[in-house]
């Protein structure tokens, strides 16, 4: 069910929220028992309504940026379990809910309840630049929902697919019980149509603003997402103009400042336990913080079943007399050929720390632009790699030792397709684990075959262009809406 319950618990109180860095939780409470009147409570609802509960990471276990590791004495958590071995529905059977579903649904039930007041409120003066801030925000978060859902639940964005099911869509908080039964899915182009509305709304009242929060959609992070959404839809020159707007306002973290930090500890202490990359300067490159306890992650123990691929760390260490700072991520720098390292295996993950307060996932990172506008440089009627390789020189020269550095050069790629190949690699690298974009790169890059070995040597397979790249409508929404056609599974 998407949202009857959600009418009681919406609108009882106002919501007090305070970030101060990484490391504070996202913690909500209430101060009364009024309904929201005032533009300030009714800011304080919006920012309630940002997911606080992961809704994205389980889907890393269905890439090719997990494997398990056998030599371990544990195993992966049962709600993971669906996600590694591409079972036909992501549930267990004791489920009632869907978490991904319900999490994105009240998300845009907070946003709808914002703009269904504002759509009949006039501000007075003082109040104009508060209220189109926290408009702004309402469009911002329910386009962001919306992306998810539809890359979730439904088939990538492409000319065969436009007229599939997509998700249902309720643009209004007013009639919830329209909204909990009987939904109809929306068809894909719809959705899509919905969200480039929405981002325009939102760019319109969050542009010259000032930011609040990096947890909070400001302009900056607007357009971040923008060239994202843009990427997935095939708009190169849009997604290449929202890139540079971002581009051109921050500044990329050089690892080469870690270096001395690496000295002291030594290559395997240097990350793990209670310091991992969000303890560093690398975190001014983080443009929206988002979802639930992100230190604790399911990849978090390095006896954890789950576990990097061995690839991404290959990709850091294409040549070892090069140190890309990256593999410090990924790299658990043991000699692989003592028994006793079997337990953790050749990859980690330390990019988040073990911390007293929790820190949220990367929802949207700079990086992820400079790797969107190579990409699209690639991708448009006529090719610049020029542009692309500067794109791709600027990431590493911020990545890999200073005296290790050699900029790349056209000639240093055969085709443009080897090129394009390289900037697919530096994308999985710097978004691996982030905001679920690795699983969603693979739908809409010609969902690839997958295969992973898992309990007593059986190996799943997802094969090329497999119907299971799009999770199941959930089970709590089939029985509210039994006429909503399910997505094919033969």
């Amino acid at each position: 069910v998407i949202m009857r319950k959600l009418l009681y618990s919406i609108l009882i109180f106002p919501l007090l929220l305070a970030f101060v860095g990484c490391n504070n939780l996202l913690d909500i409470k209430p101060v009364n028992s009024m309904i929201p009147v005032s533009i300030e409570d009714f800011e304080s609802l919006l920012i309630g309504g940002y997911p606080k509960s992961e809704f994205f990471m389980k889907t890393e276990y269905s890439t090719d940026n997990v494997y398990a590791n056998l030599n371990t004495m544990y195993g992966i958590d049962k709600s993971n379990e669906p996600f590694f071995v591409w079972a036909s529905t992501h549930e267990l059977p004791t489920a009632t809910t869907d978490p991904y579903w319900g999490t994105l649904y009240k998300t845009i039930f907070y946003a709808n309840s914002v703009l269904d007041d504002f759509e009949k409120r006039i501000p007075a003066e003082a109040e104009k630049e508060l209220y189109e801030i926290v408009k702004g925000e309402a469009y911002a978060l329910r386009a962001y929902a919306y992306f998810y859902l539809i890359n979730l639940y439904a088939e990538n964005y492409a000319p065969e697919n436009m007229d599939k099911p997509g998700v249902p869509m309720p643009l209004t908080a007013e009639d919830v019980q329209t909204t909990s039964q009987n939904n109809v899915r929306e068809p894909v182009k719809v959705v899509w149509e919905q969200i480039n509305q929405d981002l325009d709304n939102a760019t319109t009242l969050l542009s010259g603003k000032m930011a609040k929060s990096d947890y909070r959609f400001n302009y900056t992070s607007l357009q971040a997402f923008k060239a994202r959404v843009y990427l997935f839809m095939g708009e190169w020159e849009k997604a290449i103009s929202a890139a540079t707007d971002v581009m051109n306002t921050k500044s990329l973290f050089d690892m080469n400042n870690l270096q001395s930090y690496i000295d002291e500890e030594g290559n395997r202490y240097a990350f793990g336990g209670d310091y991992g990359f969000t303890d560093t300067d690398y975190t001014k490159e983080i443009l929206f913080w988002v979802g639930g306890k992100a230190n604790g992650n399911m990849f978090y123990y390095d006896s954890y079943m789950g576990a990097p691929d061995p690839s991404l760390l290959e990709l850091c260490s294409r040549n070892d007399t090069i140190l890309d700072y990256r593999r410090y991520i990924f790299d658990s720098f043991l000699d692989l050929t003592d028994p006793n390292s079997a337990a953790t295996g050749p990859t980690v993950y330390h990019f988040y720390g073990y911390q007293g307060t929790p820190c949220y996932y990367v929802g949207i990172e700079l990086s992820e632009m400079y790797v969107t506008r190579a990409e699209a440089y690639m991708k448009k009627e006529k090719p610049e790699p020029g542009k692309a390789i500067a794109d791709l020189n600027e990431l590493l020269k911020s990545r890999i030792r200073t005296k290790d550095y050699v900029a790349l050069k056209e000639s240093d790629f055969k085709t443009n397709e080897d090129l394009l190949k390289r900037i697919l690699e530096e994308r999985r690298l710097e978004t691996a684990f982030d905001a679920g974009l690795r699983w969603f790169d693979l739908r809409r890059l010609g969902k690839p075959e997958i295969r992973h070995a898992y309990k007593n040597g059986t190996e799943y397979v997802l094969k090329q262009g497999d119907l299971r790249y799009v999770l199941q409508i959930p089970i709590s929404e089939q029985n509210a809406s039994p006429n909503m056609p399910l997505n094919p599974r033969d």
